[in-house]
């Protein structure tokens, strides 16, 4: 379990990171916090250590979703790379949450008629734009984060018992992705450090978004709110049942019993979940800008919880604007020690380790060759 701040004001005018050092804080629950809270811790605790910073960022939790333009402007007064990456973690444990009251447009919701042409432009976005996008080529870089709770694991020296940590960076890798003829393809042979772990997601260039509106339409679409943006923002929710559903929850690896010689079976976790989430777009002509899914797993399975968020926006791309992802943000909470003794995948409860990937898509460039002829050139270069 994740330590705390000893002393959290309530009061306004009062420091958020004041109080117990952080090595003395004792072992309770993470301070939940609203994000203008957070603002104002901040900027309260500037002239603090890099490092006594991370240290208490990484001990509270943020109960409204961090904006990435908001993330951006925090993390640019941070004093180094260990506050920014802990920041990094709280605004990407907040993507599956609801945004602040303050970016949300208090406006009446549209009329039926209204609503169904949204939606309509949703689905022909979806259907037709998306199907157009150009041949392309991108880098995706990930940043993997783990936790560690606290556990006994049984090794060749004996039971060694393992103290708890909060989310910290455990790898990065940059990979190079195609999407040509509507298809998308990751080239896993790019550069990695430390350990990436089981957790990925593909179909951020459109199957992702094709497989949720189809569920959603055979599910449960209703308006959601308004939100802040320039234009305004439209925000429909949606709910899947798991015999409507097409998502899969995939994961390696879980324990899934054990072998003869008593060493565990390791397998891939892999289960289609209902579903919920939200679609935020242009109500003008459906393009989407934000989609956030979380699947409704068994609170005592082996895969408690799974959510992703992708975000999009203009990239230019052969002298062209283009709507592409440029983020996405993907959870993942699982038991994978192994226990001892008597052993049930659908009861085994654990403590539960809490994967989470930050994927950044840059470096956008069409895919394909150019060639210029110069008429009338006094000189022709040899190749």
């Amino acid at each position: 379990m994740m330590l705390r701040i000893a002393t959290f004001a309530l009061l306004s005018g009062c420091t958020l990171f004041a109080g117990t050092p952080v090595s003395a804080q004792s072992a309770t629950a993470p301070q939940r916090i609203a994000v203008d809270q957070l603002v104002r811790a901040l900027s309260d605790s500037r002239g603090d250590t890099d490092e006594a910073l991370a240290q208490h960022l990484a001990h509270v939790e943020l109960i409204e979703r961090l904006s990435a333009d908001r993330l951006a402007t925090l993390t640019a007064a941070l004093p180094g790379d260990k506050s920014k990456s802990a920041l990094l973690v709280l605004a990407d444990q907040s993507a599956l949450l609801d945004p602040p009251d303050e970016e949300i447009v208090d406006q009446p919701a549209p009329d039926a008629a209204a609503t169904r042409q949204m939606l309509v432009n949703l689905v022909a976005y979806v259907n037709t734009t998306l199907r157009q996008l150009p041949n392309l080529i991108a880098t995706r870089a990930t940043t993997s984060f783990e936790d560690r709770p606290a556990e006994d694991s049984l090794e060749a020296t004996g039971i060694v018992s393992k103290s708890a940590m909060p989310m910290h960076v455990v790898g990065t890798s940059n990979a190079v992705v195609t999407y040509r003829d509507r298809k998308e393809v990751v080239d896993d042979k790019g550069k990695k450090q430390g350990k990436i772990g089981g957790l990925e997601t593909t179909g951020e260039f459109g199957s992702i978004l094709s497989t949720v509106l189809s569920d959603a339409l055979k599910g449960k679409i209703t308006w959601g709110r308004w939100e802040k943006g320039n234009p305004q923002i439209a925000v429909f929710k949606f709910a899947v049942p798991a015999e409507k559903s097409s998502y899969h929850v995939r994961f390696c690896c879980v324990v899934d019993g054990y072998n003869s010689d008593q060493t565990p079976n390791l397998a891939v976790f892999d289960e289609k979940a209902p579903y919920h989430g939200e679609i935020e777009f242009d109500p003008k002509d459906g393009s989407i800008l934000r989609m956030m899914l979380e699947a409704e797993m068994a609170p005592r399975g082996q895969v408690p919880r799974s959510g992703i968020a992708v975000e999009y926006g203009l990239r230019e791309i052969g002298g062209k604007a283009v709507l592409c992802p440029t983020r996405s943000i993907s959870v993942l909470t699982a038991h994978t020690e192994q226990p001892h003794g008597a052993y049930s995948k659908m009861s085994f409860q654990g403590p539960g380790k809490t994967f989470l990937n930050d994927v950044r898509f840059v470096d956008y460039r069409r895919f394909g060759s150019e060639m210029r002829i110069l008429a009338d050139s006094p000189e022709v270069a040899k190749p």
